[in-house]
């Protein structure tokens, strides 16, 4: 009966219940802050502070660029033999299976403009099957043209998590290779050893033809420090960079050089921003060595995000080269 006693007195037991769960929840959480000097809006700003490090993995590579036509060809092939997916940035809620690959004379004009080396104007041609909507529900064939003389970098990496970063990710595909070509393709592998076979055939087609490939030197990436950044590291607004990534097996790697950490000075010259570190790296001769001046966070920012002391540190990078 609605309002009876009996009811009223069961509320009051659930509202009590309720209560007392929301203050142990309370009493946990103010033992989590006591224990770890932190509390959810101070994880919340540094984040708001330091990028993410993320939990993939970035790996350095030195690609061979002598492949024969014939092996070339066969680590195409692998792509349709294994069912590879790419994504084109482009169609970014479309996934593609390739179905057929191999290398093709561009188009006439363009070959036209190379002159004597009409080779430089030759595409990656995919066949592929493509699927979309929410469910992939939607399905058809048709072509990728990836223009070799628009290959500008090759890149390497693993990611436990694809679907985190690529929602159309197919399940078991964590080895993920990017062909930055004015557009931005990710082949999505599931073994190692054949998406560095693809690497090598397309750096082989590339470089071949005498065209450009602009691989990291370093294992590095960067961006400006900013100014909330300098303030916790307590120091003026006064250039340096912050290592936002490094790749696994690069000189960056085995100089020691840890994401997060803040680059100072490239041979006692104090680095102004994101661009002038770039040219400071490229200054350095392959096969010599180079002392970084790096600052670096004594404790992680997501885990303990309070003020805390930055550690000055001197590493040796070697200047290697990458590609062949």
């Amino acid at each position: 009966m609605e309002g009876s006693p009996l009811q009223a007195a069961a509320s009051a037991r659930a509202g009590q219940g309720s209560g007392k769960t929301r203050r142990r929840l309370a009493f946990a959480l103010i033992c989590v802050w006591l224990g770890t000097g932190t509390c959810p809006a101070q994880v919340e700003e540094a984040k708001s502070i330091w990028p993410p490090v993320g939990s993939g993995q970035w790996f350095w590579v030195a690609p061979r660029t002598d492949l024969a036509p014939a092996e070339i060809d066969a680590a195409f092939q692998r792509l349709v033999d294994e069912r590879t997916a790419y994504l084109d940035a482009t169609f970014s809620a479309t996934v593609f299976f390739a179905r057929k690959v191999r290398l093709s004379a561009g188009k006439a004009k363009k070959r036209k403009g190379y002159g004597e080396h009409p080779e430089k104007a030759d595409d990656l041609r995919i066949e592929a099957e493509w699927q979309t909507g929410y469910l992939n529900q939607h399905r058809g064939r048709s072509y990728s043209f990836i223009a070799l003389d628009a290959v500008r970098g090759l890149s390497l990496h693993f990611l436990q998590r694809p679907r985190e970063r690529f929602p159309k990710a197919p399940d078991g595909r964590n080895w993920v290779v990017n062909v930055l070509a004015g557009t931005s393709f990710n082949f999505l592998f599931s073994r190692e050893d054949s998406a560095r076979a693809f690497i090598n055939a397309v750096a082989s087609a590339v470089r071949q033809r005498d065209l450009a490939l602009e691989l990291s030197r370093s294992g590095l990436m960067w961006e400006n420090v900013t100014p909330a950044q300098a303030a916790d590291m307590g120091r003026p607004l006064d250039g340096g960079v912050l290592v936002t990534m490094v790749a696994f097996g690069s000189p960056g790697d085995h100089a020691g050089i840890r994401p997060l950490d803040a680059v100072l000075e490239v041979n006692g010259v104090a680095v102004k921003n994101f661009s002038h570190f770039a040219l400071l790296l490229e200054g350095i001769p392959p096969g010599t060595r180079a002392s970084l001046l790096l600052l670096r966070r004594m404790r992680p920012p997501d885990r303990q995000p309070e003020a805390c002391p930055w550690e000055t540190l001197a590493v040796e990078l070697e200047a290697r080269q990458p590609a062949g």
